[in-house]
């Protein structure tokens, strides 16, 4: 059954796709950009089946993730989606706890009534869903790995952003590097060994980005 018009899907994009993938983004750059880049890579799966939106987030909304909850509910009420389609939230875990005093668990419990609600949360942010695609992390010393968990600035720049402009031969200024999704079946691998077994997000060190970026792609 063909969908009724929903303004959000892009001109150029799979109008009848059977499913759809609604993303809001904590960042404003780096993952608006990655997700971008897939859409338009080899790797996503243009087989006419799958879409992805990533909302634009209205001037003055906040990126905290009940904000961007909100705003993904609204979207989901606004619009005519099916009850297939998937609306995830993509945000690093960082400081929302300990200084805003978001409860993940209670996000989590909001998503699960939902239904269709998912939380691709990285720990500490995104950048270690990039920085899986060139360095096992699994295979650190505990002392490297509770560095980046903790993501402390290092010069101007975070742990994260600073190993991942190593590992690329180039400074990090935010954008994905061109050649990360090359290695984007290898990122979902190790995503997965730091993955624990039950775990609605990562506690730990580690990213839940590879369950969303697995249903987009061949």
């Amino acid at each position: 059954m063909p969908r009724i018009f929903i303004p959000l899907i892009r001109k150029e994009g799979f109008l009848q796709a059977e499913k759809l993938f609604i993303l809001a983004c904590e960042g404003t750059v780096t993952e608006p950009k990655y997700f971008e880049r897939l859409r338009h890579s080899e790797w996503f799966n243009h087989s006419g089946l799958v879409e992805t939106i990533v909302l634009k987030k209205p001037k003055n909304h906040g990126n905290d993730p009940v904000a961007l909850k909100n705003l993904l509910k609204k979207v989901k009420k606004d619009y005519r989606f099916k009850k297939t389609d998937e609306f995830w939230l993509v945000v690093d875990r960082d400081h929302w706890e300990e200084i805003h005093k978001i409860s993940f668990d209670i996000l989590v419990r909001d998503f699960e009534r939902e239904g269709n609600f998912f939380l691709a949360l990285s720990n500490p942010c995104f950048e270690l869903w990039l920085i899986l695609h060139y360095l096992d992390i699994s295979t650190l010393p505990q002392s490297q790995i509770r560095k980046i968990e903790l993501n402390q600035r290092i010069d101007s720049k975070s742990c994260t952003q600073s190993i991942l402009g190593e590992l690329i031969g180039r400074g990090y200024n935010k954008i994905p590097p061109r050649d990360v999704l090359q290695y984007t079946r290898r990122a979902i691998e190790r995503a997965k060994r730091l993955d624990v077994l039950g775990e609605k997000y990562p506690t730990g060190v580690g990213t839940h980005v590879h369950q969303l970026v697995q249903k987009l792609i061949q």
